[in-house]
Parts: C-alpha cells; structure tokens; sequence
C-alpha cells in the first residue's frame, strides 16, 4: 500500500467516526463542482493527514474546527460539525456553551447565526 493509500484508509476511517457509516461516500458541493481529483485530495489530505495525525485528539480538533467556523460564519459547514461533534460524544449543553463562549471572541451576531 502506498502513502495515498494509507491516507485514503485513515480518511475513510476518520470520516466514518465523525459523520458515521458512509462517512466517507458522502458527496456535496466539494464533490459535484469540482474535479473528481480535487475531492480525493482535499479528503486524503483534511482527514487522511491532518484529522489523523496523533498530536491532538480528535474532540480538541473538532473544538478547533467548530470554533473556526463559527468566527468565518460558515453555517453549512458549521452544521456538519455540530453534528460529528455529537457522534464524538459532546452534548448539545457543551456545544452550546461553546457558540455562547465565542459570542465575546467572534462577536454577538457570528453566535447568534450559529445557534440557529
């Protein structure tokens, strides 16, 4: 098995962990408007590479994630992640607290946007 390979095993199985069985398979914007190439890339590297490197576990890269995307306002994205948060374990109290924390880092509105 070659490196790509084995960042494409560890992406599938990160993948499956967040967003559950077919994790993996899911398409979206990412896969339909881009080349076939670019999806693969952007998935061996995001989950196969960083996602999976042992530094940091996967609850305090989810915490990153999800503050990131609540300072940028990406709600599509940010949905996406409250939802693998859940998997991992988090309870919708923590999340919460989480969004209402960021209120005084990213801003009252940036929060409010990510509690709808």
């Amino acid at each position: 098995m070659d490196i790509v390979q084995q960042r494409m095993a560890k992406a599938k199985a990160k993948m499956e962990e967040l967003f559950g069985p077919g994790g993996f398979e899911r398409k979206g914007v990412l896969f339909e408007l881009t080349p076939p190439e670019f999806g693969d890339f952007t998935r061996e590297v995001i989950f196969g590479t960083v996602w999976s490197d042992p530094a940091l576990e996967t609850k305090y890269r989810s915490i990153a994630t999800m503050t990131a995307l609540i300072v940028t306002g990406k709600q599509r994205e940010l949905r996406f992640h409250l939802r693998a948060a859940l998997r991992l374990g988090f309870t919708k109290e923590q999340l919460v607290a989480l969004i209402c924390h960021m209120a005084f880092y990213a801003g009252i509105p940036s929060s409010i946007e990510a509690l709808e």
